[in-house]
């Protein structure tokens, strides 16, 4: 079995999804898949956890990586691009008791499951940057999701450029670029790694 994974990362309203969309767009041969924690945050609802406790929180991120394993099963043989993925989760999953003042061991207490993720890890990360001022203002503009968690999250935006270094990392600047830009950027790069075809035109 052959697959190769690129996972798009980067801070909320970086453009993860507009750029996974436009590849799928390009190049159909491409298995994408975009991240859609809803079914899990349901479930969490359901089973009254509080994620602002250690074992809410730990049960909360249980759900989301075996939902995670449980997905990369079913992952095809070829090349598969990712809004998000396993990285993104993993960092999560360590780091937001932190930026909230806890010392939660989740790595003890989720040993199993993160060595499990850790086996999931994408070939290559294209991870997309942006300004702070900028990111605010494309969440501000978007209508199309609530983004309710979007200053929950600014914390770890602080630490998550400098945890994806340890991987095979291609940041792409997104400040002052369009969307065809960016889409530019990343099919240069993904060309360069032979994920596509060179001569393929968008």
């Amino acid at each position: 079995m052959h697959r190769h994974i690129v996972s798009i990362q980067g801070g909320m309203a970086s453009g993860k999804t507009t750029l996974a969309r436009a590849l799928e767009d390009a190049y159909p041969e491409l298995h994408v898949y975009y991240e859609n924690p809803y079914p899990i945050v349901q479930k969490r609802k359901e089973l009254g956890l509080d994620i602002r406790t250690e074992d809410g929180f730990v049960e909360n991120q249980r759900l989301f990586i075996q939902a995670e394993l449980e997905r990369f099963r079913h992952f095809p043989d070829g090349h598969i691009v990712l809004d998000r993925g396993p990285e993104d989760l993993e960092f999560y999953t360590l780091h937001y008791p932190q930026v909230h003042g806890q010392d939660w061991d989740m790595e003890s207490r989720l040993k199993a499951e993160l060595e499990a993720l850790r086996e999931c890890r994408s070939d290559q990360i294209l991870y997309l940057r942006a300004t702070d001022q900028l990111l605010q203002t494309r969440r501000d503009a978007d209508q199309t999701r609530t983004r309710q968690s979007f200053a929950q999250h600014e914390p770890l935006w602080a630490l998550e450029e400098k945890w994806y270094k340890q991987f095979p990392v291609c940041p792409i600047d997104t400040t002052a670029k369009t969307p065809e830009q960016v889409r530019e950027a990343a099919v240069h790069q993904l060309s360069s790694i032979g994920f596509l075809r060179r001569e393929k035109e968008i």
